[in-house]
């Protein structure tokens, strides 16, 4: 999970995910959902969302927050704008 501030200075969404015309094989309706982690992004996207609105702390912008549920380990990757991307660098 990522927040996409759009201040210009950070990546976008396009930044993480180009779109070169590959569908991947990753649907939830095929390789299914654990279904308690879904409450766990929302409660954290949640947190967020209210961390933008009210100017509070520091939010996942720039950064993209992965959780391994299966050995219930967290990363933090930072995101590098792509200079030559379409919609933010152009």
């Amino acid at each position: 999970m990522a927040v996409y501030l759009n201040q210009g200075q950070g990546p976008c969404y396009r930044c993480l995910y180009r779109d070169d015309g590959e569908e991947l094989d990753a649907r939830c309706s095929e390789n299914g959902v654990l279904a308690p982690v879904v409450g766990i992004i929302g409660s954290i996207q949640a947190t967020e969302a209210i961390k933008v609105l009210g100017n509070l702390g520091e939010t996942l912008d720039g950064r993209l927050l992965l959780l391994d549920a299966m050995s219930m380990e967290w990363r933090s990757l930072k995101l590098k704008k792509d200079p030559a991307c379409p919609v933010c660098s152009g």
